[in-house]
């Protein structure tokens, strides 16, 4: 088997491993560990849009107030939003893992852009994260014309584990059916629970993050009670695909969970749910955070904001 990564993101992964060295290895523990991963985000998110209105925040949940950031391109009344989770392997990573991305996104689009934070392992386990974002989707439907976006308008998806978290919410409150949960959108994301799919066996155990054994740790982790690990909320595949809105899928050529993606793709196609499959080539899992220097990480926010401008567009 022969691949042949994208040289921009080979540049990118040399920086972040510069990154990684100049900050010296984490302190113990997980809290060292996110405080480590979060260092290492800060350069990647430098530059890029400004925006009208870029507020922290927080929305109630049934556990905690969830923190979350408010991307607004411009001061256009009534906006759609699309709620973005980070990755991170249910771990690591907050609201402010993709800072650039969601104002490269919001600026591309002219939407809103919500990026939430939510539940991680190991101090919480499934479905503790799908309910926090379960009730930022609520809130936002039933209270967002109290941040002046349109509350019947709202895009979901995420990054990695953010979007199986996030999908799994949406399935949970019943998808299309809500009435306000128009579009999906997830990069690179754990859609199914297959370990035995094409790309898991070509990307698996040859050194590029993350490996097959990688995902099935990080996926017992999240779900460590075997009679969970089929319902919907944490294996999206075997939702029902007629609750899913329009769904953009974003891919990397070079990842065991590339096939994740396109089965998903299939089984929308299947139930005639209208849907976009696109796998960047040369990229790898983390592309997506690199759009400082990676012309495919900029060209994947393109897209999405493209996606959202159909389905969610911005009135006048």
């Amino acid at each position: 088997m022969t691949f042949t990564i994208d040289p921009e993101l080979r540049a990118a992964q040399q920086r972040v491993a510069e990154i990684a060295a100049e900050l010296g290895p984490p302190a113990p523990g997980v809290a060292g560990i996110r405080a480590h991963a979060a260092a290492g985000r800060r350069w990647w998110n430098e530059g890029g849009p400004t925006m009208h209105e870029r507020r922290a925040a927080t929305i109630p949940g049934p556990h905690r107030d969830i923190p979350v950031v408010l991307y607004r391109p411009s001061n256009a009344p009534n906006l759609p939003v699309y709620v973005f989770l980070h990755g991170g392997a249910y771990r690591i990573g907050d609201e402010w893992s993709n800072d650039r991305q969601m104002r490269e996104l919001a600026a591309a689009w002219g939407g809103a852009v919500l990026s939430a934070d939510y539940a991680h392992v190991p101090e919480h386990v499934f479905p503790r994260a799908v309910e926090e974002t379960q009730a930022v989707y609520q809130w936002l439907h039933a209270h967002g014309a109290q941040w002046d976006l349109d509350g019947d308008r709202i895009a979901f998806g995420g990054a990695s584990a953010g979007s199986n978290v996030s999908v799994g919410a949406a399935i949970g409150l019943g998808g299309v059916e809500t009435g306000y949960l128009r579009a999906a959108l997830t990069v690179v994301g754990v859609l199914d629970r297959d370990r035995d799919t094409a790309s898991m066996r070509e990307f698996g155990d040859v050194g590029i993050f993350p490996s097959r054994d990688a995902i099935a740790d990080s996926a017992a982790d999240y779900v460590p009670d075997p009679a969970q690990l089929n319902d919907p909320r944490a294996n999206p595949i075997a939702a029902d695909p007629t609750l899913f809105p329009p769904f953009f899928l974003a891919a990397a050529e070079i990842d065991v969970l590339r096939d994740s993606s396109k089965r998903m793709a299939a089984r929308l196609a299947a139930a005639g749910i209208e849907h976009q499959l696109k796998v960047y080539p040369g990229m790898t899992h983390l592309f997506f955070g690199y759009t400082r220097t990676v012309a495919q990480s900029r060209a994947c926010v393109a897209d999405m904001a493209a996606f959202l401008r159909t389905h969610l567009p911005v009135t006048a």
